[in-house]
């Protein structure tokens, strides 16, 4: 947003002068986002977060959302994995809805999002992050959802 309002003041400057570098990262709540790589990356932790168009768009069962991560190809890595449940419930805002995850997140949809983590109890079960609300429950695993790819920090 606030690039969008500078945008016209940037195109004014250079004739008088000035130039102004615009930082391409983003400092949220413990988080990072790159714009250029389009990732988010939790500072404490290192994990990084896809955040692309496609964390939008794709939609997979459980089990080509797992494959899908495996050959993922983002950002000049290709070591991407389905995050855990627990890894999908830190990027919760629940002072949020619609979405209900954190701001510096900007390509989600207030929906299903897949998780790695089975369900002990019931094998056709995976447990899911629905990111209108902001809780988590468990889905049949032929069920098609989003997905979010993560992989560890450096």
């Amino acid at each position: 947003m606030l690039k969008k309002l500078l945008l016209p003041m940037l195109l004014a400057l250079p004739s008088l002068g000035y130039e102004i570098v615009i930082d391409k990262t983003i400092n949220v709540s413990g988080f990072t986002r790159d714009d250029v790589k389009e990732v988010v990356i939790n500072n404490k932790t290192g994990l990084m977060w896809q955040d692309d168009a496609r964390a939008k768009s794709v939609k997979k069962t459980w089990s080509d959302a797992k494959t899908y991560c495996k050959s993922l190809k983002h950002a000049g890595f290709n070591d991407w994995y389905l995050p855990s449940i627990s890894q999908l419930e830190s990027l919760i805002d629940n002072k949020k809805h619609d979405p209900a995850i954190k701001t510096v997140f900007e390509n989600t949809v207030s929906s299903d999002y897949w998780s790695s983590s089975s369900v002990v109890s019931i094998s056709y079960g995976a447990w899911n992050a629905y990111f209108k609300y902001g809780y988590t429950y468990y889905s049949n695993k032929t069920n098609t959802y989003h997905v979010r790819c993560a992989r560890a920090g450096q």
